[in-house]
């Protein structure tokens, strides 16, 4: 069961991807992009369900859901995948009212990865360690 903290954050996660996947704008108003997807695993075994949250230096996030094989693929905005292009602060967040599978370590959870995105096709995993 959640906490009343990780309830917030669960919602206030799942508001943000709702405002990347609902906000429109004109594409001259989207940056560069580079396609990014990957794989997130927790001690070799797919996490099925996790959000992946890409927030670049400024601009706008892109999101992902991992699916039952851990996979997942970024979308900037609804028509537009991917994820602009620079460096970034990945963070994962279980999705709202899917019950973690696995005790994911809060160091990928809250304080994230940075990586840097690239034009064209990054294939980004994410090999977790429990330990």
């Amino acid at each position: 069961m959640l906490n009343s903290r990780n309830g917030r954050r669960s919602v206030l996660f799942a508001a943000i991807l709702l405002l990347i996947c609902l906000l429109g704008c004109s594409s001259s108003e989207v940056p560069e992009l580079g396609d990014v997807y990957g794989k997130v695993t927790l001690d070799g075994k797919p996490v099925a369900g996790l959000n992946i949250l890409f927030t670049p230096e400024t601009g706008r996030a892109a999101g992902g859901i991992t699916d039952p094989e851990g996979s997942y693929e970024l979308k900037y905005l609804e028509g537009y995948g991917g994820c602009k292009i620079g460096p970034a602060k990945v963070t994962f967040e279980w999705s709202p009212g899917v019950e973690a599978s696995v005790s994911i370590p809060a160091k990928y959870m809250q304080e994230g990865s940075d990586v840097v995105v690239k034009a064209g096709s990054n294939e980004l995993n994410f090999p977790l360690e429990s330990k």
